[in-house]
């Protein structure tokens, strides 16, 4: 997965290790609707993700056919505000931030997701060892992703 040049309105496509396109992805900024939008081949919506305000700030939902799978949402971790993703199922275990977790289900891992250095743009690597949970991961990296390019761009 590969972040272009942040822009209120992109697109861009999730590959597997052999570089053939999985998924299309849709950023949208218009407030209010959805915000993030995955495809897998011709229009097949497969998850997507909204975004609400309310006074504590910004809460993200990823959802795959029509259920939460994820929610994303600014709490206190040891007196430090940062983002927390919870889910009814699923449960991360590592730094969500750094881009380097692996998702739990029970004890078994479905993935793991790792940063990876790239001279352009930010790349991960999702490895997913239960293909039922592929576009719920593909979701919550891309939102993660979102998040964390628009924080840097209010701190810039």
């Amino acid at each position: 997965m590969k972040r272009k040049v942040s822009n209120p309105s992109e697109t861009f496509t999730v590959t597997n290790r052999n570089e053939k396109d999985v998924y299309g992805v849709s950023v949208n900024s218009v407030e209010n609707s959805q915000l993030i939008t995955i495809h897998k081949s011709e229009n097949q919506q497969v998850a997507m993700v909204t975004k609400e305000q309310s006074n504590d700030g910004s809460t993200f939902i990823v959802e795959v056919d029509n259920k939460k799978v994820f929610i994303i949402e600014k709490g206190l971790v040891q007196g430090t505000s940062k983002y927390i993703a919870t889910s009814d199922e699923l449960t991360i275990d590592g730094d969500l931030f750094g881009m380097s977790f692996n998702v739990m289900l029970g004890y078994r891992k479905v993935a793991k997701v790792r940063k990876r250095w790239t001279s352009i743009g930010d790349s991960y690597e999702i490895t997913i060892f239960e293909d039922d949970n592929e576009a719920s991961l593909v979701g919550l990296v891309t939102t993660l992703d979102y998040i964390k390019s628009n924080e840097q761009l209010e701190i810039a």
